[in-house]
């Protein structure tokens, strides 16, 4: 175990309200961004595309970026950084689900469809029958799937954003260390 540094790091600030607060505005944000490319003619076909990903890099980016600034000494530790990014990208595959889930039942009702000719279109699919395939496409299966990727591809994203923006290494904890915290 002589391999492993161990370190101590000190978070800042409150970083659960930070998850509740900045996770809502990018799951706000994330549903924005489907719903323009809805206004503009060009729905999404699948829970979760290029666009929504890019989309959340940036707001998950922000949303860290924010939280420092709003910090005392604007320091941020990786741990911090990757807790609240993370956190917060959960918080947001949460409500984008529940998003997608209105938008395939009320607003954009051929996405099922369209869903249903890429799951069609996969080769692994070609012994499922259409009723079969249908049972994966339905609102509710839509929403579980981009809440799925959405979580997912968040863990890639707040390591990302948490090493750019960190700004405080912690302290290597020593053997030294380790024994005066044993005497007190």
């Amino acid at each position: 175990m002589g391999l492993l540094n161990r370190y101590k790091s000190t978070m800042h600030g409150n970083y659960w309200k930070g998850i509740c607060q900045y996770g809502l505005l990018i799951g706000i944000g994330l549903s924005l961004v489907v719903l323009v490319r809805y206004w503009l003619m060009y729905p999404i076909s699948q829970p979760v595309s290029y666009t929504e990903n890019f989309a959340m890099l940036i707001f998950m980016f922000l949303a860290v970026f924010f939280y420092k600034r709003g910090l005392e000494k604007r320091k941020i530790t990786l741990k911090e950084s990757y807790i609240l990014g993370f956190g917060s990208g959960i918080v947001a595959s949460i409500i984008y689900g529940m998003f997608l889930f209105a938008y395939a039942q009320y607003i954009d009702v051929d996405i099922q469809q369209r869903c249903f000719e890429l799951q069609r279109a996969v080769k692994t699919n070609a012994n499922f029958n259409d009723e079969q395939l249908m049972s994966m496409v339905t609102p509710s299966a839509i929403a579980f799937s981009g809440i799925m990727l959405s979580s997912v591809i968040s863990i890639l994203w707040a390591l990302i954003v948490s090493i750019f923006l960190r700004n405080e290494k912690g302290v290597l904890i020593t053997k030294e260390m380790k024994n005066l915290e044993k005497e007190k």
